[in-house]
C-alpha cells in the first residue's frame, strides 16, 4: 500500500490549517513565493516517474536473482514492524551519507534549500536521486517481499510531512525517541552548531547512538536553508545547482585523484588549490525575497494549480501517449514551472519566456500528432490552456507597465 497517495489530500489540509494557524497567532511561517517554489518542487519530483527512470527495480529484482532469495510473506504484525524498524535504519545511513557525499548531496540538497519551515518544505523534494536506493538493497536481500516495502517506505514518509513545522514545542519524553519537530528543525538548520544533525526518520535513536544527535537549544534560533543559499525560485536550477558546482570543482581539480574524490567528500571539502566554484553573495542568515508585483504572484500561484492538474494527467494517463509525446508533455510541464520562476524572481525576460510557452501550447496540433496518437484531447487543452495564457499575458504586461510609468512618476 502507497500510504503517500492516501495521505495528499491530508498533507493539503494540514498546511491550509498551519497558514490559518499562523495568521491567527501572528507567526506566519508562510512565503508564497516559497512555498509555491517547495510545492512546484515536490511535484516535479513525482512528475519524474513518468519518465520511466526507475532502474533501482532493476538492480534490486537482478541482486535477488543472482542471490536466489526467496521473499517472506509478512504473515504476522511482528514482521511490519521489523521491516518498519530496519527501513528507518537503512533510512539514518541514506540520509547521513546524503549530507556527507556530494555525489548524494547534490540531490538531497533541494530538500534544505528553503528558507523558511514549515509544512510545504516537506514536499520539497530532489528530482534526481539515482543512488539512494542502495541502501535498502540488504533488505531485499533479507527476502523482505516489494509490497512490504512500499508499506513501510511510505509510511516513514508520511510521517516525516508533520514534523516540518515551528509550531509545535518541545515533546517532553518524545523527543528522546522519535524524530519530533524539535529534533527536525535542527536538522534543516544551516548554524554551525546545527549542521549534520539529526538524521533520523522515525526514530531519533539512531542519532543519539551513532553521535549525531543535537538538542534544539532554546538560546539559539535555527535559521533554515543551505550555508550557500540558492536565491532562486527556479525548480529546474534548484535541483541541478550543486551537481553543476561539484562538476565545476571536477574539472579544476589539478589533480586526478581530487577529481574522483571531491564526489565522495563532504560538500565543504574542495581540491587542493581550489575556492569556492559559487559564494553566497548575501550573509548566511539574510532570506531571499525578491519583490515582485501581486499581479505576479496571483498569476503564479493560479499556474501552480494548473501544473500540478497537468502533471497528475500526464501521470494517469501516460498509458495512452507514446513516450516521445509524454517525454514533450513532462518537458513543456516543467519548463512551466521554470517561467513561473521567473515571475517570482520579477525577471525582465518573463514575458517572452511566458510567451514562448503560449506559442507552443497554441501550436500543439503542430507538433503533439507527430509524436503518439490519440492526442486530440492533449491538443484541445493545450489550446485552451494557450488562448487563456496569452490572454492573461496581454492584462499582466499593461498592468505592470502602466504600474511602472505611475511609480517612475512619482
Amino acid at each position: 500500500m502507497n500510504f503517500v497517495e492516501i495521505a495528499v489530500p491530508f498533507f493539503i489540509l494540514a498546511m491550509a490549517v498551519e497558514l490559518a494557524y499562523g495568521a491567527w497567532k501572528k507567526q506566519q511561517t508562510y512565503r508564497l513565493n516559497d512555498a509555491v517554489a517547495s510545492l512546484m518542487m515536490g511535484s516535479l519530483s513525482q512528475l519524474m516517474g513518468v519518465l520511466r527512470l526507475s532502474f533501482s527495480a532493476v538492480v534490486f529484482a537482478s541482486a535477488v536473482e543472482l542471490v536466489g532469495v526467496v521473499p517472506w510473506q509478512a504473515s504476522a504484525w511482528w514482521h511490519w514492524v521489523a521491516a518498519f524498524i530496519a527501513y528507518d535504519f537503512c533510512y539514518y545511513w541514506k540520509h547521513r551519507c546524503g549530507h556527507q557525499w556530494r555525489i548524494m548531496w547534490a540531490s538531497h540538497s533541494a530538500h534544505h534549500q528553503s528558507e523558511e519551515y514549515n509544512l510545504s518544505t516537506a514536499l520539497r523534494q530532489t528530482s534526481t536521486d539515482y543512488i539512494g536506493f542502495v541502501f535498502y538493497l540488504p533488505m531485499y536481500l533479507a527476502g523482505t517481499p516489494v509490497y512490504v516495502m512500499i508499506s513501510v517506505g511510505t509510511l516513514n514518509l508520511v510521517y516525516q510531512f508533520w514534523v516540518h513545522t515551528q509550531h509545535v514545542d518541545r515533546m517532553g519524553a518524545l523527543d528522546y525517541l522519535l524524530v519530533t519537530p524539535s529534533n527536525h528543525r535542527v536538522h534543516h538548520a544551516k548554524n554551525p552548531r546545527y549542521i549534520d544533525k539529526n538524521y533520523g526518520g522515525f526514530l531519533i535513536v539512531w542519532d543519539r547512538l551513532f553521535g549525531t544527535f543535537c538538542d534544539e537549544q532554546r538560546d539559539e534560533k535555527p535559521i533554515y536553508g543551505i550555508t550557500h543559499g540558492l536565491r532562486s525560485w527556479n525548480p529546474i536550477w534548484a535541483n541541478a545547482i550543486v551537481w553543476w558546482d561539484t562538476l565545476v570543482l571536477a574539472v579544476k581539480a589539478p589533480r586526478w585523484r581530487d577529481k574522483i574524490r571531491v564526489w565522495f567528500k563532504g560538500p565543504a571539502w574542495l581540491p587542493h588549490g581550489l575556492e569556492p566554484s559559487r559564494t553566497d553573495p548575501v550573509g548566511w542568515h539574510e532570506r531571499y525575497d525578491p519583490q515582485a508585483p501581486q499581479s505576479s504572484k496571483a498569476y503564479v500561484f493560479a499556474q501552480y494549480w494548473v501544473l500540478t492538474g497537468a502533471g497528475f494527467a500526464l501521470t494517469g494517463l501516460q498509458g495512452e501517449l507514446a513516450q516521445p509525446a509524454v517525454v514533450a508533455i513532462f518537458a513543456l510541464v516543467a519548463g512551466s514551472m521554470y517561467v513561473t520562476g521567473l515571475w517570482l524572481e520579477h525577471r525582465q525576460y518573463r514575458f517572452w519566456a511566458d510567451a514562448t510557452r503560449a506559442g507552443l501550447m497554441l501550436s500543439a496540433g503542430l507538433w503533439l500528432p507527430l509524436l503518439s496518437q490519440n492526442v486530440e484531447s492533449w491538443v484541445l487543452a493545450m489550446q485552451v490552456l494557450g488562448v487563456v495564457n496569452a490572454l492573461l499575458l496581454i492584462g499582466l504586461y499593461w498592468l505592470q507597465r502602466s504600474q511602472s510609468v505611475t511609480a517612475a512618476a512619482s
